[in-house]
């Protein structure tokens, strides 16, 4: 008699942080600042994570002095600085936007996309990768500043802090 082995993986993720949102929100909204590692800990436990991609304007003092501890768990860090004199507020978005489009049609190794963003301007993204790319979507945000259109888009969604962790 031979014994089956389990050959269950962890499905393939790919996750795209809006890093200003996770830190404005979070510090404005809570008196908070990310713990990164604690967030990548979880993720880790359920998805196998090929790549964290954090976005922001690092020209902001404080996020900039973040950028050691994204360097934990992630060496893609995007800039996203509007050097135009019409500055626009959206500029990190639509940078995050344009990523996940790409990776939707050359990642066919990625079963998860996780999007940590409260922003409602991703709703369509998300919405086009579970409808049209058949992709699990997983959307992270602050609690208090997320769009519920982008929550009911996805296919789960987390507000940090949560009721009972405090880590993030």
């Amino acid at each position: 008699i031979f014994k089956r082995q389990s050959s269950h993986k962890k499905p393939h993720a790919i996750a795209f942080v809006d890093y200003e949102h996770w830190y404005i929100s979070l510090e404005k909204l809570h008196q908070k600042k990310p713990d990164i590692k604690a967030w990548f800990n979880e993720i880790s436990t359920k998805y196998d994570v090929k790549d964290i991609i954090f976005f922001a304007d690092f020209s902001n003092t404080a996020i900039r002095l973040e950028i050691p501890k994204i360097r934990e768990v992630s060496s893609t860090i995007i800039e996203t600085q509007n050097a135009s004199a019409h500055h626009k507020k959206d500029f990190t978005d639509f940078i995050m936007l344009d990523h996940i489009y790409q990776k939707a049609v050359e990642a066919h190794n990625i079963d998860t996309f996780i999007i940590f963003s409260g922003d409602g301007h991703f709703s369509s993204a998300v919405s086009f990768l579970v409808t049209r790319r058949k992709k699990e979507v997983i959307v992270y945000g602050v609690k208090d500043a997320m769009s519920t259109q982008l929550k009911n888009c996805a296919s789960s969604s987390f507000e940090l802090p949560g009721r009972d962790e405090e880590l993030y």
